[in-house]
């Protein structure tokens, strides 16, 4: 009889099974195929993940947590500057391995036979995390919340538009000035709200 895995290796496994993701994509979302691509065994996978959809929840909220680290991290080295935030995560993005991981998240959310995986809770929680965060910035600057909401979710939007089209066009300077000019109307908006 074998050894059984190691659960301290989860976090070390998590990691290959998105960057594997990240190069192959979730349409043919498979533990074996997966497990011979990773050097593991199935039964390592379902040991570590429990199951395929455990597996894509834990993808996903690995992702998630990258772009909200990065965001973060922008409200703190910008002391709130809301389109700071878009920048850096607009600059984030544009590294090729980055944008991949984000169309795990599109793939995860449009393809189907993987979104009806997630419960919806997730899926909503994915969607409104931007949302909350640029919200957040805005009603600090003194913008009531339902119109912080309103233009948060305008910027999210946009955003989510502008990654689709850099997934399908690739075109980084012209999407590069999008993400440019979204920062600065956020950032015209938080100081017009700041100057009353």
């Amino acid at each position: 009889m074998g050894r059984k895995p190691n659960p301290e290796r989860r976090p070390e496994i998590l990691r290959a099974v998105v960057d594997e993701l990240a190069r192959t994509g979730l349409g043919d979302l498979s533990l074996r195929p997966l497990a011979g691509a990773l050097g593991v065994s199935t039964y390592t996978l379902s040991y570590q993940f429990g199951s395929k959809e455990e597996l894509l929840r834990a993808v996903l909220e690995f992702v998630e947590a990258e772009q909200v680290a990065t965001a973060r991290g922008a409200v703190g080295d910008a002391a709130g500057d809301v389109g700071a935030v878009v920048t850096a995560y607009w600059n984030w993005v544009a590294v090729p391995e980055h944008l991949a991981r984000v169309r795990l998240v599109f793939e995860a959310l449009t393809i189907p036979r993987v979104a009806d995986l997630l419960a919806g809770d997730f899926r909503a929680r994915l969607m409104s995390a931007w949302v909350d965060l640029l919200a957040g910035d805005l009603v600090v600057a003194g913008m009531p919340r339902e119109d912080a909401e309103a233009e948060a979710t305008i910027a999210a939007s946009a955003l989510a538009g502008m990654l689709l089209d850099l997934l399908a066009t690739d075109d980084r300077e012209r999407l590069g000035r999008a993400a440019r000019r979204l920062a600065d109307q956020l950032r015209s908006h938080q100081l017009s709200c700041r100057a009353r």
